[in-house]
C-alpha cells in the first residue's frame, strides 16, 4: 500500500504553492497554452480560478529559456494610496483614464530599460547607450517602488491639468507628456535589446485591495489600454495582465476598450474532467508509490469512493480549483485525525463531516468577493436561512420583493442597492454570484453539472435551486 503520510492537495494559493512544486503538477490548459505563446494577452477569471497559477509558472518557464521576466505583485500597488495623492476628476475636471493609461505606460517602459540594462550590462556604445544614459539621469535611485514613478508621472500630467498655464502652454507641455515625448528616441533602442533575450512583464492581482474608487478603475482600465499598445511595440515583447471577472464586467472603461481586443481576452474556466485531473496530480506528485499510475487509480488509492466523493465535492463548488483544492483538505484533515492508521483512505463520513466548515468558509469568501459590487451580500445569503432550497420561480420573486422592499430585513449595506428594487435584479445578482442555479439542469451528472455553469441568464428557468456549496451554511430545507 503506498505512503500516505506525506499527501498534500497543494496550497489554494499559487504564490504559496509555487514552492511546493506548483510546476509539477500544473495542468496546462488551453487558457495557459493561449497566454504562454502570446496568442492572448489578458487573462480573466473569477477568484480562485488560477489566474496566478497560470502567470507564475509562465514566469518561472519563460526565464527558464533565458527572457527577462518582470512580475508585478500587490505590494507594487495600493488603490489606496492613489485615491489620497490624487485629485479626484470632479474637483479638478480632468479625465484620468488617459492619464493612467500613459503613466502605466511609461512605468513599464522604465521598468523594461531596467531590466535589459540589468541584464546586459551597462551599455555605452551604440543607440543603445541613450537607454543607460536616461536611466542614469533620470532614475537613479529616484524612485523607491514601481508606485513611484507611476505616480511621479502622473502627478507631472496633474500639475499641468491643473496648473496656471497659459493656455497655449498648457496644450503643448500636455501633448509632450500625453506622447511620452522624452522617451521617443528610446523606442527603437529597447527593441533592439528585446529581441536579445525576449521580455516578459506580468501584472497580477489586480483585485488585491481593490476599493472600487475612481482611481482604482482608472488604474486597471489605464492598464489594459497599456498592454495592448506596448504589445505592438516588439514582436520579442510582451505585457500580460490577470483580471477578476467581476472586474472585468463592472468598469465601464475597460469593458468598452475590451470590445476592441476581445481576440486577445483569455477567460479560464474549468471542466470536470480536469478538475479530476487536477485532484490526480497533486495525489500523483506528493505520494511516491503513485508516481506512474493514471489518473482514475490515484483517486481509488486515496478516496474510499472516487465517484461519489468527486461529484459529491464538485456538486458543492463553483468548478474553481481552489474550490476542490480546499475541500480535499478539510477531508484528508478530518480522515488524518480521526484514524490512527495514516493509510487509510479518505472516506464519506470524513466528506460529510467537514461539509458545513467548508460551506461557511465559501459562503463567506463569495460575499466578500462580491464586497464592493454588492456590500453586505452575506445577509441576502442569510435571508434564506431556515427556507427550502428548490423554489418555483413565482415563490422566489415573491420573497426577493419582501427583500428588497425591506420586509425580510438584510444589513444597512445591503439595503442602500437593493431597496426598492425590481426582484428580478435581485434575482440576476444571485445567479450571477453562484447562489442560485437551475434546479432542472443541476443533476448528478457530468454533463448535467457542467451545463448548470454554462447558463448565463435565468430567462427560461422555472425552478430554481439554492447552489449545494452554500446550503449547510444558511440551514435550507432539502
Amino acid at each position: 500500500m503506498p505512503d500516505f503520510s506525506h499527501l498534500s492537495f497543494g496550497a489554494p494559493a499559487a504564490e504559496r504553492d509555487i514552492r511546493r512544486g506548483l510546476d509539477a503538477y500544473f495542468i496546462e490548459s488551453a487558457a495557459y497554452r493561449n497566454m504562454n505563446t502570446g496568442t492572448k494577452t489578458i487573462l480573466v477569471a473569477n477568484r480562485g480560478a488560477g489566474k496566478s497559477a497560470i502567470l507564475k509558472t509562465m514566469a518561472r518557464r519563460h526565464r527558464d529559456r533565458g527572457a527577462s521576466v518582470i512580475e508585478l505583485a500587490p505590494e507594487d500597488y495600493s488603490y489606496e494610496f492613489l485615491s489620497g495623492a490624487m485629485t479626484r476628476e470632479a474637483d479638478g475636471a480632468w479625465a484620468k483614464l488617459g492619464a493612467y493609461a500613459v503613466a502605466w505606460k511609461y512605468l513599464l517602459l522604465v521598468l523594461i530599460m531596467k531590466e535589459l540594462t540589468k541584464r546586459h550590462g551597462r551599455i555605452r556604445r551604440g543607440a543603445e547607450s541613450q537607454i543607460y544614459a536616461y536611466l542614469r539621469d533620470n532614475h537613479r535611485g529616484a524612485a523607491v517602488t514601481p508606485l513611484d514613478s507611476f505616480v511621479s508621472y502622473l502627478r507631472r500630467i496633474e500639475s499641468v491639468k491643473l496648473g496656471s498655464f497659459e493656455a497655449g502652454i498648457r496644450t503643448t507641455e500636455l501633448q509632450r507628456l500625453y506622447k511620452l515625448q522624452e522617451l521617443e528616441h528610446l523606442i527603437q533602442p529597447l527593441s533592439r535589446l528585446c529581441a536579445r533575450s525576449g521580455v516578459t512583464v506580468l501584472v497580477d492581482e489586480l483585485d488585491r485591495g481593490w476599493d472600487a474608487s475612481e482611481d482604482a478603475q482608472a488604474f486597471v482600465a489605464g492598464l489594459f489600454q497599456a498592454c495592448m499598445s506596448l504589445n505592438d511595440l516588439s514582436p520579442h515583447l510582451h505585457v500580460f495582465m490577470s483580471l477578476r471577472q467581476e472586474l472585468y464586467d463592472n468598469i465601464p472603461a475597460l469593458y468598452d476598450d475590451a470590445q476592441k481586443f476581445r481576440d486577445l481576452i483569455e477567460v479560464v474556466r474549468w471542466d470536470e474532467p480536469h478538475l479530476w485531473q487536477l485532484i490526480a496530480c497533486r495525489i500523483r506528485h506528493t505520494v511516491p508509490g503513485l508516481s506512474g499510475v493514471g489518473d482514475d487509480e490515484c483517486w481509488a488509492a486515496v478516496f474510499r469512493d472516487p465517484r461519489w466523493s468527486f461529484r459529491y465535492i464538485v456538486d458543492r463548488s463553483l468548478r474553481r480549483p481552489r474550490e476542490i483544492i480546499q475541500y480535499c483538505s478539510h477531508a484528508l484533515e478530518h480522515a488524518r485525525q480521526n484514524r490512527s492508521a495514516g493509510g487509510r483512505r479518505i472516506a464519506r463520513r470524513d466528506i460529510l463531516a467537514v461539509e458545513a466548515t467548508y460551506s461557511g468558509e465559501r459562503t463567506r469568501d463569495i460575499a466578500a468577493e462580491y464586497r464592493f459590487q454588492h456590500p453586505g451580500l452575506l445577509s441576502v445569503f442569510e435571508a434564506f436561512r431556515g427556507r427550502p432550497a428548490v423554489w418555483a420561480r413565482d415563490d422566489l420573486e415573491y420573497l426577493l420583493l419582501d427583500i428588497a422592499t425591506g420586509a425580510v430585513r438584510t444589513s444597512r449595506e445591503a439595503t442602500k442597492w437593493i431597496s426598492d428594487r425590481d426582484p428580478d435584479h435581485l434575482l440576476e445578482t444571485l445567479w450571477n454570484v453562484g447562489f442560485i442555479r437551475d434546479h432542472s439542469v443541476l443533476s448528478a451528472s457530468w454533463a448535467g453539472s457542467d451545463r448548470a455553469d454554462s447558463l448565463t441568464s435565468t430567462r427560461g428557468v422555472s425552478t430554481f435551486t439554492v447552489h449545494p456549496m452554500f446550503r449547510q451554511y444558511v440551514g435550507t430545507l432539502d
